[in-house]
């Protein structure tokens, strides 16, 4: 509901005599006195704008406005040192334990389908409403106007701000509920088609080379779902979380270099390790490190030359690498492949079976997060005589 336009606590100005000039209001007051006209003219922009949502009503359309416009006048009559000023302009003021009106008009504008650019919109013309009155009516042309002009400024600003993270947060913690709950509902089905092409194998009434497919297919979308799931973890936590324990890097891979030989029957992958690779690592996500990096070399690589897998040692660091032969990748292109949702020119142009196994385009900015989170670092070397060589450096212990 609408606030009540008295409670913007309109200021009495000090009584003048009769033949006194009548002294203008400072911005303050000035909105306070024609709040209505203010939100008159929101109420008409606000139906104007383009947002792809829900049909408002009058009421729906203000909204928290009258409280927005409140707590600038508010803020304009509150006392404010040059340190307070400099700091609130870096957005660095003081915080409300409560959601503000702002922050409340953005639940309510995302809830209706508002873009964000239609909200900040919404504000923008709140701006130019205020000043545009305010200039009709004499305003601006005093010293003090100018400091109030600023602080209403910053003031907007303010409120835009805290629009802006409100629906951003609330726009991602709605995104990884809808993930999270992907990812455990999708999970259960594909066990169960996995249990039961093998229990068909197992019986005789499915041959494994028809059965292939099947498993290929449920893998596959099992590992795009971990991929999303991963990816939403990352951006959340700022990192990839991982759980390290000792053991033999060596011997772990290994068995993703035979399951992938497993699944891709007529491609070589071949491994080679020499020296020492006992260290602290998440299994879990090595292994989904190597897994990826296979995948992106199988997909993109030749399919007449075999995917080299190397890995040596020095006394604080492991390495592994992954080579094909193929196209190279541009040098243009080579930080763009580790963004998420992104891949290079030539892997968007694919057609046909293999541009479906591309995926999401997550898979490379998964194994970057995993050798970051590990303390490492991911390089790429790619040319058309050498082929491309992804090399995974990480040290044998946490360095925390």
């Amino acid at each position: 509901m609408p606030m009540q336009l008295s409670s913007l606590n309109v200021h009495p100005l000090v009584e003048q005599p009769a033949d006194a000039p009548q002294l203008r209001p400072r911005l303050s007051d000035f909105i306070a006195s024609h709040a209505e006209e203010i939100l008159v003219a929101w109420d008409e922009f606000a139906a104007t704008v383009s947002h792809g949502g829900n049909t408002l009503d009058a009421i729906a359309l203000r909204d928290h406005a009258c409280e927005i416009l409140r707590t600038i006048a508010a803020d304009l009559r509150r006392p404010q040192s040059p340190e307070q000023q400099d700091a609130k302009g870096k957005g660095l003021g003081p915080r409300a334990s409560l959601p503000t009106a702002a922050e409340v008009h953005a639940d309510f504008r995302m809830v209706a389908g508002f873009a964000v650019d239609a909200m900040i919109t919404e504000y923008r013309a709140l701006r130019a409403s205020v000043l545009k009155l305010w200039a009709r009516h004499g305003g601006g042309t005093r010293a003090e106007d100018l400091t109030d002009l600023t602080r209403f400024n910053e003031a907007i600003d303010q409120a835009i701000a805290e629009s802006i993270g409100r629906y951003t947060n609330q726009t991602g913690t709605s995104a990884e509920l809808f993930i999270g709950i992907l990812g455990h509902d999708i999970r259960n089905p594909l066990g169960t088609i996995l249990m039961s092409v093998a229990g068909l194998v197992r019986s005789g009434k499915l041959s494994e080379t028809a059965a292939a497919p099947i498993n290929n297919a449920a893998t596959r979308i099992k590992a795009i779902i971990e991929q999303v799931v991963d990816f939403t973890r990352a951006q959340a936590d700022g990192v990839m979380p991982v759980v390290r324990k000792p053991g033999d890097l060596a011997q772990q891979l290994a068995k993703v270099v035979e399951e992938t030989q497993v699944r891709h029957p007529e491609r070589m992958v071949r491994m080679e390790a020499s020296g020492d690779f006992q260290g602290s690592w998440d299994e879990g996500r090595m292994g989904q490190l190597l897994s990826n990096l296979l995948g992106n070399a199988l997909l993109h690589g030749s399919l007449w030359t075999e995917v080299t897998v190397q890995m040596w040692s020095t006394p604080s660091h492991v390495c592994v690498s992954v080579h094909n032969y193929g196209e190279p990748i541009p040098d243009e292109e080579r930080e763009l492949i580790f963004q998420p949702l992104q891949r290079g020119a030539r892997y968007r142009t694919r057609e046909g079976p293999q541009e479906a196994a591309g995926g999401l385009g997550l898979g490379l900015y998964i194994c970057r997060e995993i050798v970051l989170s590990h303390g490492g670092e991911l390089t790429i070397e790619s040319t058309r005589a050498d082929g491309t060589t992804f090399t995974v450096s990480l040290p044998r212990q946490d360095a925390a």
